[in-house]
């Protein structure tokens, strides 16, 4: 009896060259966890580099503030928060905002001081505006407050940019004026304190706020908190 071999065509399995599921995953998340750490290199760069530029602005405002002999127990440069505070107790006489003799002095100062710095197209550009905030104390009402404030704050800025100077035909567009009233403060806290409220204590609420307003708002947060970080 013969038996027959019977044999079986065998193929060999093609290899498949179509990445699976996991490696497709694998490779996508490798590139998104490259895209953030670069994103994340750039972003803190972009803001050292910021900062960088807005503490020489600092440095050149205090020089200036310095060079110019102003005195410290009237004008305060806040650098955390990038504004100026000047004390207008000697500069308005009660309920007027006629700008005396002292306020001339010190608003003429300080128009030098911005012209010399908005030369610089760097800073120029950096600045949105600059506005000067006028502060009155919390005697009296609400409306007189806010009205007198914002009348204060007006001749201070009409004095440090007068018309037809350098400084209003050059850079006018980047200066305002706005007064506030007691709603700025916390009003629950205005009315417990204001039976304890003195000559002392309304004092320093009389003042000038000329305050920076940067243009790259996007970031402003985060040079804050960089500096913050940096004077402790």
């Amino acid at each position: 009896m013969k038996y027959r071999s019977r044999k079986y065509k065998t193929t060999a399995e093609q290899q498949s060259y179509w990445p699976s599921f996991v490696d497709i995953m694998t490779t996508v998340c490798l590139v998104f966890f490259f895209i953030m750490i670069v994103s994340s290199g750039i972003n803190k760069m972009f803001v050292d580099n910021i900062v960088d530029k807005r503490e020489k602005l600092y440095d050149s405002i205090q020089a200036k503030l310095d060079a110019n002999n102003v005195d410290k127990n009237l004008i305060v440069f806040d650098r955390k928060k990038g504004k100026i505070d000047i004390k207008t107790e000697t500069f308005f006489d009660t309920d007027k905002s006629d700008l005396k003799q002292d306020g001339i002095n010190v608003a003429n100062t300080l128009s030098s001081i911005f012209y010399d710095l908005l030369s610089d197209p760097k800073i120029a550009d950096e600045i949105q505006y600059i506005e000067v905030v006028g502060h009155t104390d919390y005697i009296g009402n609400t409306i007189d407050n806010r009205t007198l404030s914002t009348s204060r704050a007006n001749s201070f800025l009409n004095t440090m940019v007068p018309m037809n100077s350098a400084l209003e035909n050059d850079y006018g567009q980047k200066f305002k004026a706005s007064g506030m009233s007691e709603f700025e403060v916390n009003q629950s806290k205005l009315e417990r304190d204001r039976t304890e409220y003195n000559d002392e204590e309304a004092s320093k609420q009389r003042k000038i706020e000329i305050r920076m307003i940067f243009s790259n708002k996007d970031i402003e947060e985060a040079v804050k908190s960089r500096s913050k970080d940096n004077s402790q």
